[in-house]
């Protein structure tokens, strides 16, 4: 009451809250919520792919009641989240079955001072065989660059 009669708009984060439910609360001068669902919220909106997802804004201030509680006692428990499995896991398990058949000066080179790997033209040309593709950076294909 005291927070709205000074002008504030009040938010809380519940479990099984909507994201856009979420994301209004968080739009809240003032948001309340438990250490886990502040968190999982953070987690997810750094695993979003549009800005349109995404349900936190700027965090201004904190006021964290029992911090020892959470940092101390909780910090056991961490917090784990993860996506629903979708296309990106066949391509993971296909380039790693490739990434071990590669060879090094051959298909691709190390650089230690920079710490990246440059793949030869070899490389890239081994990869389109092993994947049965014509061209790795057709626009079709250019997804899968980000795997090798």
């Amino acid at each position: 009451r005291v927070h709205r009669f000074l002008g504030l708009q009040v938010g809380s984060i519940l479990s099984g809250m909507s994201p856009a439910e979420r994301r209004a609360a968080y739009n809240a001068d003032i948001t309340y919520g438990t250490n886990n669902e502040f968190g999982f919220d953070y987690l997810r909106d750094n695993m979003t792919h549009s800005l349109d997802d995404l349900v936190q804004r700027g965090h201004n201030f904190a006021v964290v009641d029992e911090v020892d509680s959470i940092l101390i006692d909780e910090a056991r428990t961490p917090l784990i989240i993860s996506g629903p499995a979708d296309a990106s896991s066949k391509w993971y398990a296909e380039f790693a079955r490739i990434a071990p058949l590669l060879k090094k000066d051959v298909h691709y080179e190390v650089d230690i001072k920079k710490r990246t790997i440059g793949v030869h033209e070899a490389g890239v040309e081994f990869v389109e065989d092993q994947l049965g593709i014509d061209n790795l950076y057709e626009a079709a294909n250019s997804p899968l660059v980000s795997y090798l």
